[in-house]
Formats: structure tokens, C-alpha cells, sequence
């Protein structure tokens, strides 16, 4: 009975482990096997942050002309600004024809790296983001036109001699580099804002303009405003992407905080304007032409001089060194024609010059359709023609003419004999008593004499006729 017992509890183990093993519960300890290669983990999306709130006014500033390097610092002065008051945003109002492509890529780069929305405004109406405006519309966390506003037409363009403006040739090496190094840049941060990069490569290569209704069809701008008041209130409460790890929420309150040019920078974008650059080397020039033709008036040439080097110097604008040749030999067919008889040739081919010239005289790569406005080049050659033709021809007149003072001046004046003249005695000429002498025997008191010439301030007198 004992041997059966033993032989049960046996058994019953017996049982025990073979369960243990079929369930994977071994009493053993059992070494861990080596776990296979785990499958890399797909990315897991970080959970969306809260976007933090930017409340107050906005910064408010205005482009109006040309892109130039003082418009660049007062806009990078207005973000830094904004930056350090913690505001809303900044808000641009622009209307231009283009500009600098240097400033204008500085003035994107500082839009990226902002820690504040910069919202750009093509206003008013009637407005236009042109060439460099483009740019900058695209560049900008936010873009918003007016209605009746345009922008495009980014191709550059130059003045070929003889010809209206157009395009350059796309087989021109230069403005190919130039052409495709913008075109590049610009789909860059078109991709970056999630704009249309294709319609703004087509208006670098084609010239392309659209509406602003067009521009929000095609996802070039993002809203259109009337006015500046609803302008902010389609800002407030707008999400905006700073960059990919940040997004604020505009809060805007408070009246807009404007921020005009310093001196300086507002000194600086005048002198930029090629309407002023043209004016001061044309006024330079006559003046430096009225200086050679009456030396020793000094102002007329210190004056000419001091234009003329504020014009070359003082703009951060690239000057088209043909263009400047241009308008000096223009001159010089105008001065020309006042010695030579030409009936007037040289007269039509200084206009011609000076007109190409000063259309000429800005087309450079770094500047795109800056150009001197027609309703001041027109006025401004007919005026320095005037000044040469009318002016110069009356000096010359007044040169070749007969002398009417000094000793030059008595010849040929008639006078009274005040004494007998035999040969010696007096005479009474132009108001003055004089020694005279007779050249034709004597000549009774009270007779009128002519004077003939004049010898060591006496003067030689024939009787008068």
C-alpha cells in the first residue's frame, strides 16, 4: 500500500509538470531567447502646441516708390520694434514700381526670420506691387491686397538703344544668370509661405500681372481688404506659422502704432528716386557749362560740381555708365549747335541722347524697372534744351556784339565839342568831359564830333556827319 502511495504522488507530478510545460508556466527558470530586431518605429506626430498670443496694436509702416537700402533699414528698424514690444504684428502698406534686388532679398530675409507676423498691404487702391514688390508681397507671413490693386510683372527689363523697353533676350548670358538665380529664390520662399510658386516663376520670366482678385483665386495672396480697418479686423484672431515649431494668435487691440522714416533714411530714399538723380546731373551740368562760358562766378560751378557729385555718390542706386555717357554727349550736340550751323540736326541728335540716356540710365541687374518717370523727363529735357538754345545763343549774341563800355565802349559814340579843337581841347561825350584831339583840322566850339579811337585817355575825334 505504501509503494501504491508513493507511486500515486508520482504520478500527480508527474501531471503537474507536463501542464506546466503545455501552458508555458515551467517551474525552471528559463534563459531569455534573443529577442528579434525590432521594425524601426514609424515617427509619431508631435502633438500640435498651443499657439501663443501676440495682443496690442500692430506696427504700421509704409513703402511708397522704390526699393532701395534705406527703405530695407527702416523696415528691419520697424520688425525690431515690433520684436521688442511684443506686437501684434507689423503691417506694411506698399505701393511700388520695384527696386533693388539686394534690398529686397535682405527684406525677405529679415520677414523669415521675425518673431512677429509681418502682414504686407498693397494699398491703396489703384496700388501696385511691381518687380521687387512681388517679391516682397510673397515673402511676407501674411499677403493681403486692396481691391483695384495688381502685382507681377517681375521680368527685368532695360532700354536698348533706339527702342522702346522690353524684355531682355533670353540669349543674353547675364540677364539669364540674373533671370534664373530669381527665379530659383523666389519659388524657394513661395514653398516656404505655401504660395503659388509656379505663377510667381511665370512672373519673373513672362512679365505676368494679375488682379487682386486673381491673386487670391490663385493662392498668391491670402485675403483682400478695403481699408485698413478691415484690414485688422481680418487680422484679429488669425492663427499664423512663424516658422515649423511656432504659431502665434494675433490679438489686436489699440489703434495701429505708425513708424515713419528717420531723417536720414527718408534723405536717403529721395536721393534714390531717379527723377531726382536725373534733375541734379543736368542741373550740374548747366551749371558747370555757365561757369566755363563766364569763368569767376564761382557758384554756378561750385554748385553744378556739388549736384553732380550728390547725384554719382549719394544714391545706393547702380548707375548704367552708358546711359550717363549718353547724356554728357547729348550736351555736348546741344552746346554745339550753338557755334556750328547745322540747322538744328544737332540739335534733334542731342535730344535723342539725352532722352536714351536718361531712360538708359538705371538699367542695371541689381535694379529692376526702375526707370525715370515720362512726366518728368519730358518737361526736364525740354527745359535744359531751352536754357542751352535760348540762353546760350543770347550770351553769344551778347559776346560777338558791339562793346558798350570801357574804352571800346566810346568808339563810334558821338559828343559835343565844348572847346575850339585846334588840334587840342575839349569835348563833352557820354556825360563825361574828355581831352580830345582833332583828326580832321579844327573844330569849332559847340560842333558835334564822333569819337574815332582813344590813345592814353584822350580821345581822337572826327566831326560828326
Amino acid at each position: 500500500m505504501k509503494r501504491i502511495k508513493w507511486l500515486g504522488i508520482m504520478g500527480l507530478l508527474a501531471v503537474l509538470l507536463w501542464g506546466s510545460q503545455v501552458h508555458g508556466l515551467s517551474l525552471k527558470k528559463r534563459k531569455p531567447e534573443p529577442a528579434a530586431p525590432a521594425a524601426p518605429a514609424a515617427p509619431v506626430p508631435a502633438a500640435p502646441s498651443r499657439a501663443a498670443a501676440l495682443s496690442g496694436p500692430v506696427v504700421k509702416m509704409r513703402i511708397d516708390g522704390i526699393i532701395d537700402n534705406a527703405v530695407e533699414d527702416y523696415i528691419a528698424r520697424g520688425i525690431d520694434r515690433a520684436e521688442s514690444e511684443k506686437s501684434a504684428a507689423v503691417v506694411i502698406t506698399m505701393d511700388t514700381p520695384g527696386g533693388m534686388l539686394d534690398a529686397t532679398k535682405k527684406m525677405v530675409q529679415r520677414f523669415l526670420a521675425s518673431e512677429v507676423p509681418v502682414v504686407v498691404y498693397v494699398s491703396p487702391k489703384g496700388a501696385s506691387a511691381t518687380s521687387a514688390g512681388m517679391m516682397i508681397t510673397v515673402g511676407a507671413n501674411l499677403a493681403v491686397m486692396a481691391p483695384g490693386t495688381n502685382i507681377g510683372a517681375s521680368h527685368p527689363v532695360m532700354m536698348p538703344f533706339m527702342v522702346n523697353y522690353q524684355p531682355m533676350p533670353e540669349n543674353d548670358v547675364m540677364m539669364k544668370k540674373a533671370t534664373q538665380d530669381t527665379v530659383g529664390w523666389v519659388r524657394s520662399v513661395c514653398e516656404l509661405r505655401g504660395r503659388n510658386a509656379d505663377w510667381a516663376e511665370k512672373a519673373v520670366r513672362e512679365s505676368s500681372s494679375i488682379t487682386a482678385n486673381e491673386a487670391l483665386k490663385l493662392k498668391v495672396i491670402d485675403g483682400i481688404s478695403d481699408n485698413m480697418d478691415d484690414l485688422l479686423k481680418w487680422l484679429d484672431g488669425r492663427t499664423v506659422k512663424l516658422n515649423k515649431d511656432r504659431s502665434v494668435l494675433i490679438k489686436v487691440s489699440g489703434q495701429p502704432e505708425e513708424l515713419s522714416m528717420k531723417v536720414g533714411q527718408m534723405l536717403q530714399h529721395i536721393i534714390n528716386n531717379p527723377n531726382v538723380i536725373l534733375i541734379l546731373i543736368l542741373l550740374g551740368a548747366l551749371g558747370i557749362a555757365v561757369e566755363m562760358k563766364a569763368p569767376g562766378m564761382i557758384f554756378p560751378g561750385l554748385i553744378g560740381a556739388a549736384c553732380i557729385l550728390v547725384a554719382l555718390l549719394a544714391p545706393s542706386l547702380s548707375i548704367n555708365y552708358i546711359g550717363l555717357i549718353l547724356i554728357v554727349v547729348g550736351l555736348g550736340l546741344l552746346v554745339a549747335e550753338l557755334k556750328i550751323v547745322s540747322h538744328g540736326l544737332l540739335s534733334v541728335a542731342g535730344l535723342v541722347f539725352l532722352t536714351y540716356g536718361a531712360l538708359m540710365l538705371f538699367q542695371t541687374e541689381r535694379s529692376w524697372n526702375v526707370r525715370v518717370s515720362w512726366s518728368i523727363l519730358v518737361p526736364l529735357i525740354a527745359f535744359v534744351a531751352a536754357v542751352i538754345l535760348v540762353a546760350g545763343q543770347r550770351i553769344l549774341a551778347a559776346h560777338r556784339g558791339k562793346v558798350e563800355t570801357g574804352q571800346e565802349g566810346l568808339v563810334g559814340t558821338e559828343g559835343k565839342a565844348m572847346s575850339d579843337l585846334n588840334p587840342s581841347g575839349k569835348v563833352f561825350v557820354n556825360g563825361e568831359w574828355w581831352d580830345a584831339e582833332s583828326l580832321e583840322g579844327e573844330v569849332k566850339s559847340g560842333e558835334k564830333i564822333v569819337v574815332d579811337k582813344m590813345d592814353k585817355f584822350v580821345l581822337k575825334v572826327k566831326k560828326a556827319h
